[in-house]
């Protein structure tokens, strides 16, 4: 029986892939990549011609190889997925540690034909390379790369045929005080190494310790024990099956304990996992992923708040990498002084590191809100920064945050948010400020489009990201580059993402608020709103055309339920029923819209509505960040010797308050978020929050009561209260620019 079991394995693993065989075919039949006599030659050495058994890997790399060497490259580039944008991001990370200065060393294991040292070539340049060598040890693969090299006059690169767990650099580097490669490359040879303990031992130990770069690129399964929140990392379990003992018959290994010993050994810079549809898009999905990492200490495994819990020992914790190089370069125990994880004079920000396997960060699968719905200058005019400044503010879209680092230099800012994306959001947006020009930043979080942003995020953006938000952001590239043109089926439902602002959960209301205005027929107008020459001129339309329409009893019913608060607004049902209690729906709603459309320009002045309505920005009313004097005071911030730093806390804001040293805050900004509270959850921030500021120091909050019910918590927790205003019903004085907000709050600590 086990002799029958055995044959119909054989045949079934065959029949495959003579039925993958002749897809392919067909999928190059029909798009005509490449040519029919090289996609035969490659078809029938990799699933038809038997190969034999053979004493070592080399002659069975040579014996699979040699008939199709000449061919690789140009059937390989479906199939190995993922190289390129490897090549992207360790070019991006070495212009970062090295910019243009010393002379390189790069080791390529497994590197084959050369074709990643080429394509490196257009996106970093050789001449930066002070010695690069090709390890591999297939003889056919070394001869079409020697035959490259020649051909391009590459006299530095070397093509070395010998098994990469014995490979050391040459006695001539070592004797100039070379002893490490800057850059080391495996792309998709992990998988196919036999020994690759003692391979990514040696690596280890071959990478420049400080500033060195492993990048590699492989198939992979995950571990169905693996408890890890990484976007896209976890395979189901016939994809696990079937992969892996697919690629066996091909002597390629994808089990866990490759990528586990990896990540083990090295501290991830870089992260993605993705999927490659191979000939048939959707029905094969083969697991790929793209990997970066440096070396690392033992006693950095183990960094400090809020490192995974993981209790498996095949898979240890690592640290992740933040983009300034502000890795929490110490131990510090919970309630030690993060500000002092910085180096003293090292600007710029630092994400730390968090568990997304936890369940209250996992809840969330993109950012709730694309832009910022709070008023910066209100708070501004509360909060009169002073240099030294240490705040803690709610992260949201991060414009906040922004806008009070723009106001004062030498402040620290905690941006703090349970949802990952949103930190996500806030880390791109101080990524670009660093390094894109005003016009791709403009392009960017002006309009929320940026065409070649893919390239963009892995050529620039990639080497000032944590790990988790380059992950994020390599996974959603549609959110700033749309399809081009829009099919038949967008055209029938106005919904649909356009940009940034037409994401995440208030991209939704925004899309949603398009579609209410179709159908109450006030689109035309709300857009001369928008553009209106003068105030009166917008009132004149507001009154006559459009407030007692978009008003309607029938609009604010559609808004009155839980559902639509929490989804289209992201108001809370707690929230919800504060604004009702001291009054009706509609005259909430009445009182938010009415004064600010009587008295301040959506043209001009007001960008938060010309957002609404428009779904992007103009140069003449945007937040202050976006303007050209705003970009240029962040990016000198950003990059110069200013003591501004943002620290991000991907955690809940009581946790955050906790780890943060006694009285090492002057002030804190915490919008509307204790609305969502129970009497028990408020009273427990507002000890942690008397406990982080100094004395004298203030909290600062919004709320959708005139009387919010938690005020006597604070002033029974030794905090003077007072309203710094109040909105009156019926009134056209608005509190701000939003003028959603019923009251604004001052709490100082006495």
């Amino acid at each position: 029986m086990i002799n029958s079991a055995l044959v119909f394995a054989s045949d079934f693993n065959y029949g495959v892939a003579y039925i993958l065989a002749g897809l392919l075919l067909i999928y190059v039949s029909l798009y005509k990549k490449p040519s029919l006599q090289t996609a035969f030659i490659f078809m029938y050495n990799c699933f038809m011609r038997p190969i034999g058994k053979h004493a070592s890997q080399q002659t069975r790399l040579n014996a699979f190889y040699e008939n199709q060497a000449d061919v690789y490259d140009a059937t390989r580039g479906g199939l190995l997925r993922g190289r390129r944008t490897m090549l992207k991001l360790c070019a991006a990370e070495l212009q970062k540690q090295h910019g243009q200065g010393k002379k390189l060393v790069w080791v390529d294991i497994g590197g084959g034909t050369g074709w990643n040292i080429e394509q490196m070539d257009a996106l970093f340049g050789l001449e930066h390379f002070e010695a690069i060598y090709l390890v591999d040890l297939c003889q056919p693969l070394c001869k079409v790369a020697k035959q490259r090299f020649k051909a391009r006059g590459w006299a530095h690169v070397h093509v070395v045929c010998q098994d990469a767990g014995t490979f050391t650099l040459p006695s001539n580097l070592c004797a100039i005080g070379r002893k490490h490669a800057d850059l080391v490359t495996m792309s998709y040879s992990l998988s196919m190494i036999d020994a690759f303990y003692k391979v990514i031992d040696g690596v280890q130990q071959l990478v420049e310790p400080s500033a060195g770069v492993l990048g590699v690129a492989d198939f992979y399964v995950s571990d169905s024990r693996a408890s890890r929140g990484d976007v896209g990392y976890h395979c189901n379990w016939l994809s696990r099956m079937f992969w892996q003992h697919w690629f066996e018959l091909d002597h390629v290994y994808l089990h866990p304990s490759r990528r586990n010993y990896l990540e083990h050994q090295f501290s991830t810079i870089k992260e993605f996992n993705s999927r490659n549809h191979f000939i048939i898009p959707h029905l094969v999905q083969i697991p790929y992923y793209v990997w970066l990492g440096r070396r690392c200490s033992a006693k950095q495994a183990y960094l400090a708040n809020d490192i995974p819990d993981f209790t498996l020992v095949d898979k240890l914790p690592t640290p992740t990498a933040s983009p300034k190089d502000c890795l929490l370069p110490s131990t510090k125990p919970i309630g030690s002084n993060l500000s002092a994880t910085l180096q003293p004079n090292q600007p710029g920000y630092c994400r730390l590191p968090y568990n997304p396997a936890k369940p209250e960060h996992a809840q969330f699968s993109t950012y709730i809100y694309g832009f910022t719905w709070e008023d910066p200058q209100a708070d501004l005019d509360a909060l009169d920064l002073q240099k030294g400044d240490s705040l803690l503010v709610i992260t949201s879209a991060g414009d906040n945050a922004l806008a009070y680092a723009a106001n004062t230099p030498d402040i620290t800012l905690h941006c703090v948010d349970m949802n990952p994306c949103q930190n996500h959001l806030l880390e791109l947006k101080l990524a670009a400020l660093q390094i894109l020009s005003f016009g791709e930043f403009w392009e960017m979080f002006g309009k929320g489009v940026l065409a070649d942003f893919p390239y963009v995020l892995d050529t620039q953006l990639s080497a000032h990201l944590s790990p988790a938000a380059y992950q994020f952001w390599r996974s959603h590239t549609e959110t700033f580059s749309p399809a081009s043109s829009a099919s038949w089926w967008d055209k029938l439902l106005p919904v649909r993402r356009r940009n940034l602002y037409t994401t995440g959960y208030s991209g939704l209301a925004l899309q949603c608020f398009r579609v209410i205005a179709r159908v109450l027929g006030i689109s035309h107008d709300l857009h001369k709103i928008a553009n209106a020459s003068s105030l009166q001129e917008q009132v004149d339309i507001w009154r006559s055309r459009v407030g007692s329409k978009l008003l309607s009893p029938l609009s604010i019913r559609f808004l009155d339920n839980p559902v639509a608060m929490w989804q289209l607004l992201g108001v809370p049902v707690s929230q919800w029923n504060m604004l009702r209690g001291e009054g009706s729906m509609s005259q909430y709603v009445r009182d938010t819209i009415e004064p600010v459309a009587a008295s301040m320009s959506f043209n001009n002045e007001n960008y938060f509505y010309h957002l609404v309505i428009n779904q992007q920005y103009s140069p003449k009313c945007c937040p202050d960040y976006l303007t050209m004097a705003g970009f240029t005071k962040l990016q000198s911030l950003l990059n110069s010797a200013h003591q501004t730093t943002f620290h991000i806390h991907t955690s809940t804001i009581l946790d955050t308050l906790q780890s943060l040293a006694p009285e090492e805050l002057t002030k804190a900004v915490i919008m509307d978020h204790m609305d969502w509270f129970s009497p028990e959850e408020a009273a427990a921030e507002i000890e942690a929050l008397k406990r982080a500021l100094k004395r004298g120091g203030f909290v600062l909050w919004r709320s959708a009561a005139r009387s919010p019910w938690y005020a006597e918590s604070f002033a029974s927790h030794g905090f003077s209260v007072e309203p710094i205003s109040v909105r009156q019903p019926n009134t056209l004085i608005p509190l701000d620019r939003v003028n959603m907000y019923a009251s604004f709050y001052k709490a100082t600590k006495l």
